[in-house]
């Protein structure tokens, strides 16, 4: 059994050392909850300014399908051309400006495609995507 000594010992703890220490952790609580919701308001303003990104590329590959739309049916109207002209004249006159045509028609299908690779980037978040990954594998 405890001794009637032992008892009054541990109940007589330094009253400036507890609080203090209490007052400290709420200290530092509050702290890492401020900075807590630093963190939330950045992620939060990071994927705001990502999804304005995506609407204004998801705009974009609206505008450039129509572009790549109207781009291709001129390349096969002016590949047909060609072919009609080559065949048609022998010589090359009519072929070689026809299909200047559609090989510029084709150079502007390649630069509609690499803009909308840059825009299908955009759709995908990846600053978000990144900074999700780096706060889920942090070390604790």
């Amino acid at each position: 059994m405890d001794t009637p000594s032992a008892a009054p010992e541990q109940a007589t703890a330094p009253a400036g050392d507890g609080t203090t220490g209490i007052g400290a952790d709420i200290a530092a609580a509050r702290d890492a909850l401020e900075q807590a919701m630093r963190a939330v308001g950045a992620a939060l303003a990071l994927l705001r300014a990502e999804l304005r990104l995506a609407r204004s590329s998801a705009m974009m590959l609206v505008w450039l399908g129509f572009a790549l739309v109207f781009l291709g049916v001129g390349a096969w109207l002016g590949a047909s051309a060609a072919i009609a002209a080559g065949i048609y004249e022998l010589t090359g006159s009519v072929f070689y400006g026809v299909g200047s045509v559609a090989l510029a028609n084709l150079a502007g299908v390649g630069i509609v495609l690499w803009m909308m690779r840059t825009c299908w980037r955009d759709l995908a978040l990846p600053r978000t995507r990144r900074m999700l990954h780096r706060v889920g594998h942090a070390a604790t």
